[in-house]
């Protein structure tokens, strides 16, 4: 089964509001496929939530995660190295998002392999696009459910 009709999870890990917001606005809007879109606002919170503790025991693994590269408390790349490096989240499919692209990330995304990787958009118009790119890697991603 595809699941295409079936709601996926989908943590996002972003500490800019307004990004939260425009991300939510854009699956809203834009997306074709329902998703629910949980969002947590450092990278200890992201590891907590994908490990189920504290406040996030009983939240359902994400078929997706989207991640900021500069979070505050721990980083994006730093999260996925803890993920890579733990069993139970190693095959988690993760897509970074950055403000602005860097020469020091390459070496980050070839050693540690996100799914994607995406610098984010400034308008919601711009975020159909992205919206479209995360649907088609959902869909070819296993549902949890």
């Amino acid at each position: 089964m595809g699941g295409a009709d079936q709601q996926r999870d989908i943590l996002l890990a972003e500490d800019n509001p307004a990004d939260v917001s425009l991300l939510r606005t854009a699956f809203r809007e834009y997306g074709q496929r329902p998703c629910h879109l949980h969002s947590v606002r450092d990278g200890e919170e992201a590891l907590a939530f994908l490990q189920r503790e504290g406040v996030y025991a009983g939240m359902p693994r994400p078929d997706l995660l989207i991640l900021d590269i500069g979070l505050p408390k721990l980083g994006g790349w730093k999260v996925l190295q803890t993920i890579r490096a733990t069993p139970a989240l190693a095959r988690m499919p993760v897509v970074m998002l950055t403000g602005a692209t860097m020469a020091v990330d390459e070496g980050h995304r070839a050693a540690l392999r996100p799914q994607a990787y995406f610098v984010k958009p400034v308008l919601l118009s711009e975020y159909q696009q992205l919206v479209k790119k995360l649907e088609k890697l959902l869909h070819a991603i296993p549902s949890n459910g």
